[in-house]
């Protein structure tokens, strides 16, 4: 995903976990989360990323080095749906339908043309074969019946329509990171060939998209920072640290099938949905 500043490591995951309290939650390992945070894991999100975005700002699909890829897809997908974009939209927004549980975000995104919708994954209500271009970066993640995600998507989607997404990988390299910034789980690469296999989807290509936090002393700093001065700390982030990371971006180099070197943090995946008997 991105570079690191003191604030976020990324150019869309803030290096901190708010709980609805507004304190940090602890730091706990994936087998906890999975264990504990289970039914609580929309709330949890909704409460943070409501916060987030009201201290963000919108930055256009143009500014992200998806953009090339995205473009190039959006050419033969008249019907585009975006999923979680928060204040960070992938797709055009003209003509594009995007879905968060964001208020504040969905206002931006009206306001720039597009059709927001404010819900959760869950209450999407589009007829079968409604899209050819999906995409959601840094949603299923959080969600912890990704099953159902994918079934979903794969409904959605029209018959050789695209699926654009992104994951963590590798469970064994679950880190505080993960916990801070609300993840559910790390997907080690077979299971989740396996996944989007089972859901009458074929990876095309992929390629690597995020490097974690290296340095603990700067994630546990932020930590401490936007807990007790958090709008100054939003400032400085919306100020200086998020335009740099826009221009620290690497180029993405996409390889056929799904890239899977233990380096790789995060993964950029393109399927196709096959067509239906």
């Amino acid at each position: 995903m991105g570079h690191a500043s003191v604030f976020f490591v990324s150019y869309t995951h803030p290096v901190f976990f708010l709980t609805q309290s507004g304190y940090p939650s602890h730091m706990k390992t994936m087998q906890q989360v999975q264990k504990d945070d289970c039914h609580n894991m929309a709330k949890i999100n909704q409460s943070f990323y409501q916060r987030l975005w009201a201290y963000s700002n919108f930055y256009g699909p143009e500014h992200f080095n998806t953009w090339d890829v995205v473009s190039e897809l959006c050419l033969t997908a008249p019907r585009r749906l975006e999923i979680g974009p928060g204040l960070r939209p992938r797709l055009p927004i003209q003509g594009t339908v995007f879905v968060d549980v964001s208020e504040v975000a969905c206002q931006h995104l009206h306001k720039a043309g597009g059709h927001a919708h404010v819900g959760s994954f869950e209450t999407l209500q589009f007829p079968e074969s409604s899209f050819d271009l999906i995409c959601l970066f840094d949603v299923i993640e959080h969600m912890p019946n990704d099953q159902a995600v994918f079934s979903q998507l794969s409904h959605l989607l029209a018959d050789g329509g695209t699926l654009f997404f992104s994951v963590p990988l590798h469970a064994h390299a679950w880190t505080s990171f993960d916990s801070l910034v609300g993840h559910y789980r790390r997907y080690d690469p077979e299971n989740l060939r396996g996944l989007v296999d089972l859901h009458n989807l074929d990876i095309r290509c992929s390629a690597s998209y995020g490097m974690q936090p290296k340095n603990k002393f700067l994630t546990k700093l932020a930590t401490w920072f936007l807990r007790r001065h958090f709008e100054t700390a939003m400032t400085y982030h919306n100020r200086y640290f998020f335009p740099l990371g826009l221009k620290m971006q690497k180029e993405l180099l996409f390889k056929p099938g799904l890239t899977c070197d233990d380096n790789i943090d995060e993964v950029l995946v393109i399927c196709h949905r096959r067509h239906r008997v």
